[in-house]
């Protein structure tokens, strides 16, 4: 059994470089983010799907059904805008605000999925809609989303020796994206009030296709390490909805390690501590400890008598904190994290806060 687990996934590394095409839909574990993107190498089925394979061995059953997720992008800009002047019909004061947030930037972004894991096989459906700002001065436009995901992968784990488990795992992941044009907020609120949202001709811009691979390395003592390959692919193409015109990208998959640590005091007390370097190939090409920070993610759990935890972490030097609530099968979640929007730390940083409802079994 150990040889053909390892045979698959030798197979679906070589059919993935060859095959595979580039997707940046990810829609991560929401222990994971609050935890300053960290732990792909710590326990939780959920993070199969798009953290690391591998933890799809970690249950022989799981099921979601469903997850509702609603975030607010910019949060800090956002909830400076006068909104009683949008029932009067005077949008000047939200230009003002969304024309500060330069580059494309999501704003308002509503997640639904579900998934199933059984016996290693784990199956997930993802669907995301909100609006994105591309305001740049004194110009100002909101860009209307429509996206879709879906995630077929395994993991197997087997015990090396008694202090010793090996866990393996592979994920394909599929998505289509839609978009509109930019529209204005004045227009946008009019089509609102008027029901006349199919106006806004969501066009089709991309659709990919690509695999992740992983694998994690558990001690007895609580100790993991993790190493993942994600977005392997030979690239993609998309549409642009302005001018039809087709335009190919070329993938760059990454290179993922970590480790945690994770115990249970006491019965009803437990820790997570956790450390990732995300993307090394990207990191070698330019080694500045500026950029080691901005490869770094950590982070930190406390789980108090099972139903309730803590979360916060550093992603690339960022703040992000995050708290759990757990009543039988229903998991409430509050998020606040902040992300950075270029390729360097520190030049458009924005955060965000999110509200995360599911039912888990």
């Amino acid at each position: 059994m150990k040889r053909i687990v390892i045979v698959l996934i030798l197979v679906f590394l070589s059919l993935s470089l060859f095959s595979a095409s580039f997707t940046s839909y990810r829609p991560l574990d929401r222990e994971y983010r609050a935890m300053g993107s960290s732990g792909m190498s710590l326990k939780g089925v959920g993070k199969g799907f798009y953290t690391n394979p591998a933890s799809l061995s970690n249950d022989s059953f799981n099921l979601v059904l469903p997850a509702i997720e609603m975030g607010v992008g910019s949060f800090s800009e956002i909830i400076t805008i006068p909104f009683s002047s949008l029932s009067k019909g005077d949008y000047d004061a939200v230009n003002e605000v969304l024309s500060k947030l330069t580059g494309t930037i999501p704003i308002i972004d509503v997640k639904t999925s579900s998934s199933l894991v059984l016996f290693g096989f784990g199956a997930s459906f993802d669907a995301s809609t909100g609006l994105y700002t591309s305001g740049e001065g004194i110009s100002v436009g909101l860009i209307p989303f429509l996206k879709f995901g879906g995630s077929f992968g395994y993991g197997h784990g087997f015990d090396i020796n008694k202090d010793i488990r090996l866990e393996v795992g592979a994920v394909a992941h599929m998505s289509s994206s839609f978009y509109s044009s930019p529209v204005g907020i004045s227009e946008l609120m009019n089509m609102l009030s008027t029901s006349a949202i199919d106006a806004l001709g969501l066009k089709y811009a991309e659709s990919t296709f690509s695999f992740d691979l992983g694998t994690t390395v558990r001690l007895q003592n609580g100790l993991s390490f993790a190493m993942t390959l994600s977005d392997i692919g030979n690239g993609s193409e998309s549409v642009d909805i302005v001018t039809g015109d087709k335009e190919k990208f070329k993938s760059d998959f990454t290179l993922n390690i970590g480790s945690g640590w994770e115990r249970v005091f006491w019965k009803w007390f437990g820790v997570k501590a956790s450390i990732d370097f995300c993307d090394v190939v990207g990191f070698v090409k330019e080694a500045t400890l500026t950029n080691f920070l901005y490869h770094t993610n950590m982070g930190l759990k406390f789980n108090f008598t099972k139903g309730f935890g803590l979360m916060c972490g550093l992603k690339g030097g960022y703040p992000t904190l995050g708290a759990d609530l757990k009543l039988w099968f229903i998991d409430f979640s509050l998020l606040y994290t902040m992300d950075e929007y270029s390729e360097y730390m520190g030049y458009n940083p924005r955060d965000t806060l999110s509200i995360l409802l599911r039912l888990e079994f």
